[in-house]
C-alpha cells in the first residue's frame, strides 16, 4: 500500500461476468488491489465521489442496465434447469425437525458484580431502568414490550402525574407516559441521585437532562436543553426466589420547578433557595446506597426514626395547627430539599417556619395513608396521600374549606437515631385540580419570563 493507510473489504464475485463488476469511481475508487490482498477493494478515495461528471454518470447507467440484463439471465437460465417443483405437494419436513415462530432475543443486561446480589424489587429496577436507558429508543412497540415484560407484572399500573395512567406492561408502552415522554423530550440523560429497595419496593430520585422539543400538555416547547428533578416509587411481587416483578409504579415530576426554570412559573417564588437538588452528602455510593454498603447500617431503627418523621412533621401529634408542639426527629444542621415553591431548606428552624408551618397552617384535621414504605440500610422512603381541610394559603393558593388530598414522595436518610437528609415532591397539579384549577393552563399561559 506505498506506506499509506488503507482499509480492506472483500470483494463479491461478479455476476454473469464482469457486466456487474462496477465502475471504480461508484465507491470513491475501488481499485483491485494485487499481491497478498488479491480478492479485496483497496479503498484509495484518489476521485472524491462529489466530482461526478456526465461521462461517468453515463457509464453507471450502463453498468445498471448490464447488471440487470445479467440478473435477469442468471434468473431465466436457472429456471429452465431447475428441477419442477409440485408447489401444491406439502413439504415433508423430518418429524423430529425444531420449529418455533420468530422471536427477538431478549435483552439481559450485564450487572458489575456488586449489584448481583441487590434487593428483588431494586434488582428489578435496575434491569428494567437500564433496558430504557440503552435500548428502548430503539425498539418498536412490540419488542419493546416483550422486553419489559421480564419486569413488570402482567397487572402493572402506572400512575404518574401530567401524562395519562396505564395499565399492562404494553399499554404503558404504546400508549402511556413512556411514549408521551418520548416524543416530547427527543432527547435525554437521567442521573440516579438516590436508589433505595427492598424485596417488595424501590424507590429512586433522579434528574433528567432534556431537549424539550415538543408542546408538553400545553406548554409550548421552548427548543432547548431543560433540568428537571423526578421520583418514583415501585411496589413489586416476587416470583422466585431470585426475582420479582414490578406491579405498581407512581413517577412524580417536579413540574413547578420545571416551569420555573423555562420562565413560566406557576407558583410564587418560594421563601428558600429554589432549584439545587444534591445526592446524599454521604460515600455511600452514586445513587445512594449502594447496598453491598447499605447492608452495614440499621434498617430497622432507620424506619422507625423516618415513621415518626412522616407522621410528628405532616401530621402532629400535639394540639394546634402551627409548629410549637413539634417534636423534631431531625439532626439541628440537617439538608431538605422541597419541590418548587419550597425549596431547601438548612438547619430545623428553617425546616419549621418555612416547611412545615405554613403546611400546618393552611391545613387542619391532617391525616396520612401510606402505600409504599421501606428502608435499605439507613435510607427509607414513602409514597403516600396526605390530607386536610383547607383552612389558610398554601402554595399561593387562598383557603377554599375544601378537604384536599395530597400525593407525597418522600426520601430520607438516617444517621446516629435523627434525619440527616431528606428529599420530598408534591402532587401540586393534582391540588389545583381539586380547586378547580389547570396547573398546566397557567403554565402554558403566563408570560414567558427569564430565570436562574
Amino acid at each position: 500500500s506505498s506506506g499509506t493507510s488503507a482499509a480492506w473489504v472483500s470483494r463479491p464475485p461478479p455476476l454473469l461476468g464482469s457486466s456487474c463488476v462496477p465502475p471504480p469511481y461508484l465507491s470513491a475508487t475501488m481499485a483491485v488491489s494485487t499481491g497478498d490482498h488479491a480478492g479485496y477493494l483497496h479503498l484509495t478515495g484518489d476521485e472524491p465521489m462529489l466530482r461526478v461528471q456526465k461521462q461517468k454518470a453515463v457509464h453507471s447507467a450502463r453498468w445498471a442496465l448490464g447488471c440487470f440484463a445479467s440478473v435477469a439471465a442468471a434468473f431465466t437460465v436457472g429456471r429452465q434447469t431447475a428441477p419442477s417443483v409440485n408447489i401444491g405437494a406439502p413439504v415433508q419436513m423430518p418429524a423430529d425437525a425444531p420449529w418455533s415462530p420468530w422471536v427477538p432475543q431478549l435483552f439481559q443486561p450485564v450487572l458489575q458484580p456488586a449489584y448481583t446480589n441487590e434487593p428483588l424489587a431494586k434488582s428489578a429496577v435496575r434491569r428494567f431502568d437500564m433496558y430504557l436507558m440503552t435500548q428502548a429508543a430503539f425498539a418498536t412497540p412490540a419488542v419493546k414490550t416483550l422486553n419489559v415484560e421480564q419486569w413488570l407484572a402482567p397487572d402493572f399500573l402506572y400512575e404518574t402525574v401530567g401524562f395519562a395512567t396505564s395499565r399492562t406492561p404494553r399499554g404503558w408502552c404504546e400508549s402511556g407516559e413512556e411514549d408521551q415522554f418520548r416524543r416530547t423530550f427527543n432527547e435525554s440523560v437521567f442521573s440516579q441521585m438516590l436508589f433505595l429497595g427492598t424485596d417488595d419496593m424501590a424507590s429512586t430520585t433522579s434528574y433528567g437532562s432534556v431537549f424539550w422539543g415538543n408542546d408538553l400538555l400545553g406548554v409550548l416547547a421552548p427548543n432547548d436543553w431543560v433540568y428537571f428533578r423526578v421520583a418514583d416509587f415501585y411496589a413489586a411481587r416476587k416470583i422466585s426466589p431470585v426475582a420479582a416483578q414490578l406491579y405498581y409504579n407512581f413517577m412524580i415530576i417536579d413540574f413547578a420547578d420545571l416551569f420555573r426554570r423555562v420562565g413560566r412559573p406557576v407558583l410564587p417564588p418560594a421563601p428558600l433557595p429554589e432549584g439545587l437538588v444534591l445526592t446524599a452528602a454521604a460515600n455511600d455510593g452514586v445513587p445512594a446506597p449502594l447496598s453491598v454498603v447499605a447492608k452495614a447500617q440499621d434498617a430497622a431503627t432507620a424506619l422507625k426514626v423516618a415513621k415518626a418523621a412522616l407522621q410528628e412533621d405532616w401530621i402532629g401529634s400535639g394540639a394546634g395547627a402551627g409548629t410549637k408542639q413539634w417534636r423534631s426527629h431531625w439532626h439541628s444542621n440537617l439538608t431538605f430539599y422541597g419541590p418548587g415553591g419550597i425549596g431547601r431548606a438548612h438547619g430545623t428552624e428553617q425546616y419549621r417556619q418555612y416547611v412545615l408551618e405554613p403546611f400546618r397552617a393552611a391545613f387542619d384535621d391532617r391525616s396520612l395513608d401510606t402505600n409504599i414504605f421501606g428502608c435499605e440500610g439507613n435510607y427509607c422512603g414513602a409514597f403516600g396521600e396526605l390530607s386536610g381541610r383547607h383552612v389558610g394559603p398554601w402554595l399561593g393558593l387562598e383557603a377554599s374549606g375544601k378537604i384536599l388530598a395530597i400525593r407525597f414522595a418522600i426520601q430520607w436518610r438516617v444517621v446516629d437515631g435523627l434525619v440527616q437528609e431528606g428529599w420530598a415532591l408534591f402532587d401540586i397539579p393534582a391540588v389545583f385540580k381539586q380547586l378547580d384549577l389547570d396547573f398546566f393552563a397557567v403554565a402554558a399561559a403566563a408570560r414567558p419570563q427569564i430565570h436562574s
